[in-house]
């Protein structure tokens, strides 16, 4: 891990998930919109940031696990200590989905 990176205890990423067929035919729109060149999502009038956002870029899924799982990997074969907690809506298609190399 880099010195920068080691210093954090502490990362939250977001994913944001592109509205699905059903929510579209609907007439749903994002409620979301990501501030251009940061790691900031607004929400109304609320802006809130974090260290990563995914999704509404067209970022590959595989680019979560390489900048937020994998040098955590990494350091665990250096003796440390890592937890990765990830939180979020299952659809009843999607009931496990494991990101590996």
């Amino acid at each position: 891990m880099e010195n920068s990176e080691s210093a954090q205890s502490v990362r939250v990423a977001v994913n944001i998930r592109p509205l699905i067929t059903s929510e579209l035919m609907l007439g749903c729109t994002d409620c979301i919109s990501v501030v251009p060149g940061e790691p900031q999502v607004q929400i109304g009038s609320h802006a809130f940031t974090y260290d990563y956002v995914y999704g509404s870029t067209g970022s590959r899924s595989s680019a979560i696990y390489d900048d937020c799982v994998a040098p955590l990997v990494d350091a665990l074969f250096n003796g440390y200590n890592a937890t990765v907690l990830a939180y979020g809506q299952v659809t009843h298609h999607n009931i496990f989905q494991g990101i590996g190399t």
